[in-house]
């Protein structure tokens, strides 16, 4: 017979409870990203290829909260340090969203959009590996690059504190 950590058994009962009680639309997807997120997290494995800032990676952002970016996706490298265990990201969808937020971005050369608010930082343990198109490493282009960076300002810049 096998036995369970008694807290963790509890928890593990409650988040049942809760998420049967919510509503929430897939109980069994919770479930399934919290056993992979124990495996990344336990794994310890960092990705052997390079992360480059300005370059596109597959990762896996899980299951989150509300409307934030989920599953296995593509992300821009906002900013990652060599030496650094994180980087911070800008997910992107699978297809061009084509709407008029300015804080979304369609790139030129992918069927993608860049959501500027989603910005996060995130463990490299999440990568799975560079986006590729022909073989080559996908990165953006120099229009693309301005217009992110424009919003970034507009959206994340300190304003004045009010006195």
């Amino acid at each position: 017979m096998i036995f369970i950590n008694t807290e963790i058994y509890n928890y593990i009962c409650k988040t049942e409870e809760q998420l049967n009680n919510s509503g929430f639309n897939n109980p069994i997807e919770f479930a399934e990203w919290t056993y992979e997120k124990a495996k990344i997290n336990l794994s310890a494995t960092f990705p052997n290829f390079p992360i480059y800032n300005n370059f596109i990676y597959w990762c896996n952002l899980g299951i989150n909260i509300g409307s934030e970016q989920n599953k296995i996706r593509p992300a821009l490298i906002l900013r990652s340090f060599k030496q650094s265990p994180i980087c911070t990201i800008l997910p992107l969808t699978s297809k061009r969203l084509q709407d008029k937020f300015q804080f979304h971005i369609d790139l030129e050369n992918l069927n993608s959009t860049v959501l500027i608010e989603q910005i996060r930082v995130i463990s490299k343990l999440r990568f799975l590996n560079p986006y590729r198109l022909k073989g080559k490493l996908v990165t953006i282009s120099q229009n693309d690059w301005d217009k992110i960076n424009i919003q970034l300002e507009n959206l994340y810049k300190l304003r004045p504190l009010s006195k």
